[in-house]
């Protein structure tokens, strides 16, 4: 289709060489293959963050799916998740204030240590 790509030369016509022997062909052929494989690996390489966070979307999206079927709208799907991470959220904000406040106590302690000294 020369019409596609004016940029490239007239094909002059070139006498064939010798037949190459068929095992010849098969090899070159297999170590072409072997090669357009090795190009094709190194160039589609992914990252493995980027796969990572792919999978758990795909994760996350399968318990929606699962959630919206087991309660039978997604409307009520959703609202269960709110309310399981609101509460995972009461209980971490609690955990939250009992270690700040025992860090508080630690600090406070360690700061009467070295005063008395």
């Amino acid at each position: 289709m020369r019409f596609w790509r004016r940029d490239l030369p007239e094909a002059e016509a070139v006498p064939p060489a010798a037949e190459p022997a068929p095992t010849d062909l098969r090899a070159a052929l297999r170590e072409a293959y072997e090669q357009g494989r090795r190009e094709e690996r190194a160039r589609h390489r992914g990252h493995p963050l980027i796969a990572l966070v792919v999978f758990l979307v795909a994760l996350v999206g399968a318990g929606m799916m699962y959630l919206a079927a087991r309660e039978g709208s997604f409307s009520r799907g959703g609202q269960v998740v709110d309310e399981k991470l609101a509460s995972a959220a009461g209980e971490a904000g609690a955990a939250g204030q009992s270690a700040g406040a025992a860090v508080a106590d630690a600090g406070a302690g360690l700061q009467q240590q070295s005063v008395r000294r």
